[in-house]
């Protein structure tokens, strides 16, 4: 979901964790305020839809690629 040109809506975010098995369907609004207070996420609003996307932002991006220098992605499941 980190592309660079997806932008991803709650429920995409909800069913993504929800397939590694991870809740988030409670925990989505607090992760996604939370991605955006800390600069990682960035809110598009788009004028044809009534609810905001959010897309990883260029500091979110530069984390990212500082975790998978560290971690490797295979090992995660």
């Amino acid at each position: 979901m980190a592309e660079k040109d997806i932008d991803w809506t709650w429920m995409i975010l909800d069913r993504t964790l929800a397939t590694r098995g991870i809740p988030g369907f409670s925990n989505v609004a607090t992760i996604v305020t939370n991605l955006m207070n800390d600069g990682m996420v960035d809110t598009v609003y788009n004028e044809t839809s009534s609810k905001p996307k959010y897309r990883v932002s260029e500091q979110g991006h530069q984390l990212l690629g500082q975790i998978s220098k560290v971690i490797n992605p295979s090992d995660i499941p």
